[in-house]
């Protein structure tokens, strides 16, 4: 079955699947704040592809220990501020980037946030496991008499011996009967970009819209940019190289005369010939390009990735 452009609006989303009491990363900690999330299901129809695209809002003291992903992430601040280590805290506004095997943290969040997170494999092509496959890794480890606090896995050992591991890594391996692998870091920390700090770039070939062009990063040129949309402009249909993640951040745009207020999105797999998008008053949209995620070279990713395994 082939991909088709889907749209998402807010109040379309789902509610992610709880995997129980969060703090951290972790299930069964108190005192903590939590993270609620709701997600909008995209389906790009590539075999073996799986991410995240949700809305997630952060609670005053949601704790989180240094850590490092085996996949790649956005966050975007809509609303509040959003910390991401000891002194470092996204501002509305504000993106990050968080390249695969590239330490952060420890998050220690004041104050609320929103935020727009998406999650999604890396160059190294790991399986990226979502809420339900959480839910049930997660579930194995409990089982077994272990628990999750300030987002460590720990567990008694028959021989007394405690045992503690990172929570995420310890879901993952429980889920998928492999070891997490980590790659050689691309970047020494986070990618923050302000884009208060950029200009905004009339596009040549549509009239009406400008961008800002955020950040092109890795060997796959994942990139993230912005797109202001004046009163009264039609985008053209177009057939795009590569898949494109669009968030409305301001305003309202219509696509198949369907209404998409802020916070909607829209996916546009490649090779799909697209309709008009029009915005009657005006719009900003915040754009991510993933070339990875073109089936063939995706194909060619996950071929490495089990060479290496």
């Amino acid at each position: 079955m082939n991909a088709e452009i889907q749209t998402i609006r807010f109040d379309e989303t789902v509610p992610r699947i709880r995997e129980g009491s969060v703090r951290g990363r972790g299930l069964s900690g108190k005192d903590g704040g939590r993270v609620q999330a709701v997600m909008y299901p995209f389906d790009l129809k590539v075999p073996g592809l799986n991410f995240r695209f949700s809305y997630d809002r952060v609670a005053d003291g949601f704790f989180s220990p240094r850590h490092r992903h085996n996949f790649d992430q956005f966050r975007y601040v809509v609303s509040g501020t959003v910390n991401i280590g000891k002194g470092v805290t996204l501002k509305q506004g504000e993106c990050g980037y968080f390249p695969e095997g590239t330490f952060y943290g420890p998050q220690q969040q004041e104050g609320d946030g929103e935020a727009l997170v998406v999650q999604f494999p890396g160059p190294q092509g790991a399986q990226f496991i979502g809420p339900a496959d959480f839910k049930i890794g997660a579930a194995k480890l409990l089982a077994e008499g272990g628990i999750f606090e300030n987002g460590i896995y720990q567990k008694t050992l028959e021989d007394g011996h405690h045992f503690n591991q990172d929570g995420f890594e310890a879901v993952w391996e429980s889920f998928t009967g492999k070891p997490v692998h980590y790659v050689a870091p691309r970047y020494a920390e986070p990618v923050i970009m302000k884009p208060e700090g950029f200009r905004w770039v009339p596009d040549p070939k549509r009239p009406g819209l400008d961008v800002k062009k955020l950040g092109t990063f890795n060997e796959y040129s994942t990139s993230l940019s912005q797109w202001r949309l004046a009163p009264n402009t039609v985008l053209p249909g177009e057939m795009l190289a590569a898949p494109q993640l669009r968030f409305v951040t301001r305003g309202e745009v219509s696509y198949g005369g369907k209404q998409l207020p802020e916070r909607s999105a829209i996916c546009v797999p490649d090779g799909v010939k697209s309709g008009p998008l029009e915005s009657r008053n005006g719009a900003e949209i915040l754009v991510i390009d993933v070339p990875m995620y073109v089936a063939s070279v995706w194909q060619h990713v996950r071929e490495q990735a089990a060479a290496q395994a």
